[in-house]
């Protein structure tokens, strides 16, 4: 079982993200473990890893602009 700080470290996403995302349906939902204690699954956070789009960032218009003056200055 993964804490949430294994989680956060582990997707790069913040503690809020993941409860946003939660409530979304969109990451797992984590277990309790104790009254005050939550945990996941690592074979499930694995499945939802796997399951985000591969590919590059496209970056956006306005720095592509800065890029191009501070090249040509």
């Amino acid at each position: 079982m993964l804490s949430k700080k294994q989680v956060v470290e582990r997707t790069g996403l913040s503690a809020v993200t993941i409860w946003r995302r939660i409530q979304a349906g969109d990451f797992p939902q984590p277990r309790q473990l104790t009254p005050n204690r939550i945990g996941w699954p690592d074979s499930e956070i694995e499945e939802w890893e796997n399951s985000r789009p591969v590919g590059q960032c496209e970056v956006p218009e306005n720095l592509k602009k800065d890029t191009a003056v501070k090249n040509n200055g």
